[in-house]
């Protein structure tokens, strides 16, 4: 009973976040007539969904600290903004202000636990952290990651300790603050001033960066063969990790196409439909195939589930010859090197 009631509790929160967002005649892209367009309006669009779920997930929490009831809607208000984020997730293209908050929005890799021992040592402390406290904190402290040891986590008191669970909505502000900056951000086109060939560079290094962030997340808890780092794992407490990846895949595809104004529109213009015809295949295979509600923790446990794991990456690799190889070629487009661990 109490779930349900917390259940329609979010249900409620979030029509009213969309009902608030609607009736803000400033929350429109900006239109321009630069080629850039229907990408900038999907990273617009992308943004938005971000901080609407992120307010969401701070409403949400207040509420379940306030009344006490059952945390898996909790869970699940966070999981779904942790898919939003994955839209916007490792890109290095775009506003300044936007890419400046990454790190705030989630702390990854976390190579040596650092999230867990902050947040450890955060709840011990003798009164609750506010807004303002959790702002000026570590970024391990910050953002979602922090939120989903709370939740998960068997060193978290989030559900016996009301002081933990005030911390927690002090974080869950934190995200709601920051996630607005990043939609403010994405308020103008950031690429306008840019001409047909630097345009063309620069949404094939964004494409280029996501993908890249992306493999990433699979190739450092894959390892070495007969190795594996299963605690490198995005999202390993939660089990969440191959979720997030699909949910990254199903963005770039977004990206890809851009409501018929992307990259698809402009190979095929070129006269490159055949290589449009694989890109779009590869995509479209990719989000069909992907094991999204398998666990990349456990499946690197067993060495017939590392396989497996390893076959999912190597859908990865063959959209990153694509995009990184033959695009870039075909356009007369350079890609530098990306740096995305964090090193």
């Amino acid at each position: 009973m109490k779930y349900k009631q917390l259940a329609l509790s979010v249900a409620v929160l979030t029509a009213l976040s969309g009902c608030q967002t609607s009736s803000d005649t400033s929350d429109k892209p900006e239109k321009t007539n630069h080629l850039s367009q229907g990408v900038y309006e999907v990273e617009y669009g992308s943004a938005q969904a971000l901080a609407a779920q992120s307010k969401t997930l701070s409403q949400v929490m207040s509420f379940y600290c306030a009344s006490n009831t059952d945390i898996e809607a909790v869970k699940q208000t966070w999981h779904e903004t942790m898919v939003r984020w994955m839209a916007l997730q490792g890109q290095e293209r775009g506003p300044e202000e936007a890419l400046a908050q990454s790190w705030n929005i989630q702390f990854w890799p976390d190579k040596k636990n650092t999230t867990g021992r902050k947040m450890s040592a955060l709840i011990r402390q003798d009164q609750s952290a506010t807004q303002e406290d959790i702002a000026q904190q570590s970024v391990t402290v910050q953002g979602l990651g922090s939120i989903e040891w709370l939740l998960y986590d068997k060193g978290s008191d989030l559900i016996d300790n009301a002081q933990t669970c005030s911390t927690a909505t002090s974080i869950t502000t934190n995200i709601e603050l920051n996630t607005a900056s990043i939609a403010q951000a994405w308020s103008t086109n950031p690429w306008v001033e840019l001409d047909e060939k630097r345009w063309e560079s620069e949404y094939i290094a964004l494409l280029s960066n996501q993908l890249e962030y992306s493999m990433k997340k699979m190739s450092r808890p894959l390892a070495n063969f007969g190795k594996p780092r299963p605690y490198f794992s995005e999202s390993w407490r939660s089990e969440t990790s191959m979720q997030n990846l699909k949910a990254n895949v199903e963005a770039m595809q977004a990206l890809y196409f851009a409501n018929g104004q992307g990259l698809d529109a402009l190979l095929r213009e070129k006269g490159k439909a055949e290589l449009a015809d694989r890109i779009a295949n590869q995509f479209a295979m990719t989000v069909e195939t992907w094991p999204a509600e398998q666990s990349l923790f456990s499946m690197l446990q067993t060495k017939p589930g590392y396989q497996y794991a390893y076959s999912q990456y190597n859908k990865l690799e063959q959209l990153k010859y694509l995009i990184h190889e033959e695009v870039a070629i075909e356009l007369g487009v350079i890609i530098g090197f990306n740096a995305t661990d964090g090193d």
